[in-house]
């Protein structure tokens, strides 16, 4: 009877191991799943650019909401007309491509 003993055992430490793995992967998996909605929502609070959210902003350093200045920089003008199409129709954007 000491085989089958020894083979009791065996598989009373092959199940816990098991059994231990199995809650590894699940804890590890919800705190993955935590982690990620907790970026998620810290991303979607934030502005790109911004270290401080909105609520803590002093309005007296914000810029005020004016138009551009029509001066515009040496080499950063706009074309004064469209692109023309070499076939005579509207431009095409094609994506893909080597």
């Amino acid at each position: 009877m000491t085989g089958r003993d020894g083979v009791d055992r065996a598989r009373l430490r092959r199940d816990r191991s098991l059994l231990l793995r199995r809650r590894l992967v699940v804890y590890t998996a919800a705190a993955a799943a935590g982690l990620t909605a907790t970026l998620s929502i810290i991303a979607a609070a934030t502005i790109p650019g911004h270290a401080t959210p909105l609520s803590h902003r002093d309005p007296q350093t914000e810029p005020a909401a004016t138009t551009p200045p029509a001066v515009t920089e040496p080499g950063l003008s706009f074309p004064q007309q469209p692109p023309q199409s070499g076939f005579g129709g509207s431009p095409v954007a094609v994506s893909g491509g080597s």
